[in-house]
Formats: structure tokens, C-alpha cells, sequence
């Protein structure tokens, strides 16, 4: 090689598990396929959890245009199953997870490398930005923006390049998963969290940079937030039961809400403590009340209205999944957990 012709980019592997994502996988696929990075320096693993829709014929018609692009089975459908499967077949220096129902910038890829490489983080990823159709979904877009609605969850709000405990999506380095291991099939939603954990753990770095968000499509329906939330709320309990040390104090505001509301209730219906009671009541939906209104400006009123109340459906679906969570582990009911795969030294061929 000549001395001065630069060295080849780091040969990149994208994961993208999918199950049914017929809406979005076109969309994400594209946006993965049109990064700045050199098209001989990435392949694209979509780990198919045997979708019923149109997914496998959008995936495979990609992957017959595009040579670096490829279609694997996923029989335990699960999202960090596909993503361990993908993984283990894939031959990436660095390993960069995609969603099926979003979408990178064009710059994602290379100035996720650029960031690795600079700073020696195992992990990088960038801000969620969350979009939707309608009033509720662009509701509930705004609401997973805000502090307020998402607690500690920097990577969906924060503007500042800082190590923290998660990241979305992510792009890591293989070493790290040599180190600590794949992600642990036991704990879904909750697997990004638990592997970033087990990562800072033995010493590395999770890294947050506001250039390069993912755009993701959330959850169109109220229903459908409730139950998001709650699987939320329920798999952090699992993992605190193996890892003490995921529980931060702004974990138990929403659990606390929870507990606070039957004897509020109480309260109020036998006439002890009504005023306390109702006091304390308003001044939760004032809080969401102003909480909404900034974080729904610049949006049409039918979306700014429906802010406050997705806030309560966030809050109380995300405690009442933590008690669950918590019976579960009074009870001593097995939610699994264990030694999560292990991954094999390999070098790019």
C-alpha cells in the first residue's frame, strides 16, 4: 500500500431484528443503504422473527439489489434474539443496531466510527427522536421528548455529548461483547439497558452524542403506550433482581405516584385528609399540565391537549409494571436471567 493512501474504514455490521414491520422496514432499510459510508465496508443483517406480513418480500427484494444486504431466521422472534443471531453471523470490527421501525441520517454510520475511534467508548449512540401520525401519535412523540414524560432517559432529550447509562440504538465495539457477553434474552424491553449496564461494568464507556439521532415511529394508540410503558416498568424490577445497581432514585417517582393514588383515593372518598388529598391531586396535574404545554409547542391544539393525559398514562403504566414486577420477585416467580451468550474472537476476512 502506499504510504500515503489512507487506511480502509473499519468494516461495520448492521443488525436490524424485525418482526412484521411491513409499515417502516422499507423506510429504515433505505436509510441504511444510503449512509455516506463506503459500500464495501458494511454489511446488513435483518433477523427475521418469521413475520406474517410483507417484510421477508421487502427485505429480499433489497437483498437482491443489494449484495451487502441479507436475510436471517429468527425462530425465537424475540428483539435481542435477532440481534444476538445477527451478531454472532456477522464479521464487523463494530456492530451497529438498527430498528426496523426507524431511520439514521445519512452521517450515522461514519460519525459513529469517527466517535468510537476517538474517545475508546465500547457503546455510542444518539438522541431518539420519536415522530408520529395523527394527533395522539404526534402526542405521544412530543410527550417521550420531555423530561417529565421519560424521567432519566437523557438519550430522548439531552443536547450535550455525555456518558450515560443507555444509548438508542447503539453502535459498539465487537471487543465489547467478547468482554461482557451478548444480550441476555431474559430481560425484554429491557436488554440495551441491562448490556450497558454489565459494559459499564467492567469498565467501559456508554456515550451519548446529539448528532447523530434516530428517527423512530412510537405507538399510535393510548392502549398501546399503556402496554409499552408497563413492559417497561416490569422488566426493570427483573433486571434490579440480578443487577441492585440499575435502580436510580427517579426510577421510583412513577412507582411512588402509583402506591400514592388508592390511599389518595381513600382520602378523598371517606372525608380523612380530603383536602390534603385533593391538593396533592391537583398539583400532579398541574405539573402535567405545564409539563405538556412546553413540550407541545409549536404543535396544533388537538396535539397539545392530549400531552397532560399521556403523561399520566406514561407515569402510572410504568409504576404499576414495576409493582407487578416487584410482587413477582415477593413471590419468588422465575423471570429468567442468567448467563447471557457468549461471543467468539473473530477477525474480518
Amino acid at each position: 500500500m502506499d504510504r500515503h493512501e489512507p487506511a480502509p474504514l473499519p468494516f461495520v455490521s448492521v443488525v436490524i431484528p424485525v418482526y412484521n414491520e411491513e409499515r417502516y422496514i422499507a423506510a429504515s432499510l433505505n436509510s441504511v443503504l444510503e449512509q455516506d459510508y463506503p459500500r464495501d465496508r458494511y454489511e446488513v443483517i435483518i433477523a427475521d422473527g418469521g413475520s406474517t406480513d410483507r417484510t421477508r418480500a421487502i427485505v429480499e427484494a433489497k437483498a437482491a439489489v443489494h449484495h451487502n444486504v441479507r436475510l436471517i431466521d429468527n425462530p425465537r422472534r424475540t428483539q435481542a434474539s435477532g440481534l444476538n443471531l445477527g451478531i454472532l453471523a456477522s464479521r464487523g470490527e463494530f456492530i451497529a443496531r438498527q430498528d426496523g421501525h426507524a431511520e439514521w441520517s445519512p452521517r450515522h454510520l461514519r460519525r459513529s466510527i469517527e466517535l468510537l475511534m476517538a474517545t475508546g467508548a465500547d457503546n455510542v449512540g444518539g438522541r431518539a427522536d420519536g415522530a408520529g401520525t395523527g394527533a395522539t401519535g404526534r402526542a405521544i412523540a412530543r410527550a417521550m421528548r420531555s423530561p417529565f414524560g421519560v424521567g432519566g432517559a437523557r438519550f430522548r432529550y439531552s443536547t450535550k455529548v455525555e456518558d450515560t447509562a443507555t444509548v438508542f440504538p447503539g453502535t459498539f465495539r465487537r471487543t465489547a461483547f467478547e468482554r461482557v457477553g451478548l444480550f441476555d434474552e431474559a430481560y425484554p424491553p429491557h436488554e440495551d439497558y441491562e448490556l450497558n449496564h454489565r459494559i459499564r461494568e467492567s469498565g467501559g464507556r456508554v456515550l451519548f452524542s446529539p448528532d447523530i439521532p434516530t428517527r423512530y415511529h412510537v405507538r399510535e394508540s393510548i392502549p398501546a403506550l399503556a402496554r409499552q410503558y408497563f413492559r417497561y416498568g416490569r422488566a426493570k424490577v427483573r433486571v434490579a433482581r440480578a443487577s441492585p445497581g440499575v435502580i436510580r432514585p427517579y426510577h421510583l417517582a412513577a412507582p411512588s405516584l402509583v402506591a400514592a393514588a388508592p390511599m389518595l383515593a381513600l382520602c378523598v372518598a371517606t372525608g380523612r385528609g380530603r383536602r390534603a388529598a385533593v391538593g396533592l391531586g391537583a398539583v400532579y396535574a398541574a405539573a402535567c399540565v405545564v409539563a405538556g404545554v412546553r413540550a407541545g409547542a409549536g404543535e396544533p391544539f388537538a396535539v397539545r391537549l392530549r400531552i397532560p393525559g399521556i403523561f399520566v398514562v406514561m407515569h402510572t403504566a410504568w409504576g404499576a409494571g414495576f409493582w407487578v414486577g416487584v410482587g413477582e420477585a415477593a413471590l419468588r416467580i422465575d423471570t429468567g436471567g442468567g448467563v447471557p451468550p457468549a461471543i467468539d474472537r473473530r477477525t474480518e476476512t
